[in-house]
């Protein structure tokens, strides 16, 4: 421990620094030769592109599938839909990627907290809308521009078709209803989900007969939170609200649970030879009398020690004590 100054010490040391003996400013050192410093950010060590959930891909690759199914019944064309990997960020770095010009499904994905969206490029986009008025994705013209409401409106029902794939999709981790909410496209009207919070990003290749572009899957960090908890839950052989419960249901079967009582005045040991000689008013003797404490026996085990008696005009025992294991 260091030692502390006396009052007198304190004012020889301010006397010489008053005079000049002692220096007060350090020398600046060359600070050319000083190792190369490296920012760490503390706030965003933990952000949304850390987050993950564990086998999540397996609900990602179903969805592809089930999705690519109803896309073929539904444009009666060759399909082919391919998980192509996934990302979480923010959702303002999200929109940062976005062109802007093709359509995004808004989805509600009840009961899981915030709202999802199926974001198709424009090249899938505008194909959809060629194939849906009856014409060919070959021959596909991509304006420069966004898409009108009319164009959003004839897509409506491809987009909604996702909806029954996301169920069947989540179904293998938890019951959900998809609803599709509304589509846009202009990208300043989605405000569903804050700027800065984070979401799980899925894109999807996706061929429409020679016709390739991307589906991308949104998903906020919030709305998978409680599948995270879940997987939490299911990963731990017996946790504490497992035990818990566990004990609740024991309890409550003991309540209700039938058992075997009896009551033992005394035990004796006899001969067969003795037991096949017995005549009709024979006197056994018990070395007890009528006043001696019963032993109760439930489950034929000893547990307690009682008094016989009556109460109510009916034969009764009077638990005198507990016998200890063993007894």
């Amino acid at each position: 421990m260091e030692r502390i100054l006396s009052k007198e010490e304190i004012a020889d040391l301010l006397s010489a620094v008053r005079h000049g003996e002692v220096e007060i400013e350090a020398s600046i050192e060359d600070a050319t030769g000083a190792a190369n410093a490296s920012r760490i950010d503390l706030f965003r060590s933990q952000g949304p592109e850390n987050w993950k959930l564990p086998n999540f891909d397996l609900i990602l690759d179903a969805f592809a599938r089930n999705y690519a199914v109803s896309l073929a019944n539904r444009m009666q064309r060759s399909t082919s839909v391919k998980l192509a990997g996934f990302e979480s960020m923010a959702f303002d770095t999200l929109l940062q990627k976005l062109t802007g010009r093709g359509a995004i499904g808004i989805v509600e994905l009840d009961p899981l907290r915030g709202s999802g969206m199926v974001i198709f490029d424009e090249t899938i986009s505008y194909a959809l809308v060629e194939l849906v008025l009856g014409g060919s994705s070959e021959a596909n013209i991509i304006p420069e521009r966004a898409m009108t409401a009319i164009e959003l409106n004839v897509i409506r029902d491809v987009i909604s078709d996702s909806c029954p794939d996301l169920e069947k999709s989540f179904a293998q981790m938890q019951e959900i209803s998809a609803n599709l909410v509304k589509v846009e496209s202009n990208l300043r009207l989605l405000s569903h989900i804050s700027s800065d919070a984070g979401v799980l990003v899925a894109h999807y290749q996706v061929t429409l007969d020679s016709t390739e572009g991307e589906v991308t899957l949104v998903l906020s960090h919030s709305a998978l939170e409680p599948l995270v908890e879940k997987q939490r839950e299911q990963a731990m052989p017996m946790s504490a609200v497992r035990a818990s419960q566990w004990q609740q249901s024991i309890l409550g079967e003991l309540d209700v649970m039938e058992v075997e009582v009896e009551a033992q005045l005394a035990q004796i040991s006899l001969r067969v030879r003795d037991i096949l000689n017995f005549q009709v008013g024979d006197v056994i003797d018990l070395n007890c009398g009528p006043d001696s404490p019963l032993k109760l026996l439930v489950e034929g085990r000893p547990k307690f020690k009682g008094i016989a008696g009556v109460q109510a005009h009916k034969k009764a025992i009077l638990v005198s004590g507990i016998i200890p294991d063993g007894g």
